[in-house]
């Protein structure tokens, strides 16, 4: 039996998952390589597969590669090569297997294995389904700013993605901390952002206390120069949206919507988050924002976002699993 992935990044996006993730490679003791939700996103076709042929290990091949950032380094041939001579009935044992070939190409194979992707945090149950023992780390950090960072995303990068308008923006940010909310156990960490940018070495140790690492303060400044980290973003994203990963942490990088965003921005988006940003410890600007009598709106926004995300992902999942069958 293959060692599978036993971490788990997860996030609403913008968020700081990336950089946290480069702080801990940087230790050493664990690697996450380049996004990947393939995981979450093959599960509902291929997790109670009751028997897993040649032409089963060509198709997951196919969505790994359309699920995952740059294959992970992996050809879709060989990983489809490896898939069939080891044969795996289990999808675990196949995720196993693929990260073991992962590892193997880095070097990295005694350490912790990890996977990371925002977007995984929709759909925690799966993870824990196909590996009970795993651990979860959710980085949380202030709607208000990660709505700036997306709109900055699409003003400035030259690939668009996430959210647009303040409504959108505020229903995806809520919608991804209630579903950590409801799956509520003790393998989930939470670390704010912006306690890991201003006071990381308070923050720090609890964190790989929990994954079971050693913690050295030298972690903070040698991440933006391990030589691995260079690779696990794409050079498209490394100047317009993850800029950051090549500088030393910016205590300053958080409020910023303080500064950028209109009252009535703020407004629209504390009368809808208001319980998310007062749970997590957020100040807010205008106080009546968090009256009861917004409840019944925040509950129909709450509903309407989960139903219409769930039927998205669940869309992207089947597309996905359409294309991975077209051979060639």
């Amino acid at each position: 039996m293959n060692k599978h992935p036993s971490v788990f990044l997860v996030s609403s996006g913008r968020s700081g998952s990336t950089l946290l993730q480069s702080i801990l490679n940087a230790s050493q003791q664990i690697y996450i390589p380049q996004e990947s939700d393939f995981i979450t996103r093959a599960y509902p076709f291929y997790y109670d597969h009751p028997v897993y042929t040649d032409d089963d290990y060509e198709q997951l091949a196919n969505f790994f590669c359309l699920t995952t950032v740059k294959n992970w380094g992996l050809t879709r041939n060989d990983i489809a090569a490896s898939l069939k001579k080891a044969k795996p009935q289990t999808f675990g044992e196949v995720i196993a297997l693929i990260s073991s070939n992962c590892h193997q190409s880095e070097g990295t194979q005694d350490l912790v294995w990890g996977i990371k992707r925002p977007v995984l945090i929709a759909r925690l149950n799966r993870i824990i389904s196909v590996y009970p023992d795993a651990k979860i780390v959710h980085v949380c950090r202030d709607g208000r700013d990660v709505f700036l960072s997306y709109q900055s995303v699409h003003k400035n990068s030259s690939v668009k993605f996430g959210p647009k308008g303040i409504v959108a923006n505020v229903l995806y940010w809520v919608d991804s901390l209630r579903r950590i909310e409801a799956f509520n156990c003790d393998c989930i960490f939470e670390i704010k952002y912006e306690e890991l940018i201003s006071h990381p070495e308070q923050t720090l140790p609890a964190l790989f206390d929990f994954l079971n690492l050693s913690y050295n303060p030298s972690f903070i400044e040698e991440f933006k120069n391990y030589e691995k980290n260079k690779e696990i973003v794409p050079k498209v994203f490394q100047k317009d949206t993850h800029n950051k990963l090549s500088e030393t942490l910016d205590a300053s990088n958080s409020q910023k919507y303080k500064r950028k965003m209109s009252k009535a921005q703020i407004l629209c988006f504390e009368i809808l988050a208001s319980p998310y940003l007062v749970k997590y410890g957020y100040p807010i600007e205008f106080n009546f924002s968090t009256s009861p009598l917004f409840s019944p709106l925040r509950r129909s926004f709450y509903c309407l976002a989960r139903h219409i995300n769930n039927i998205r992902y669940s869309l992207r999942d089947q597309k996905t699993y359409a294309n991975s069958r077209i051979k060639g």
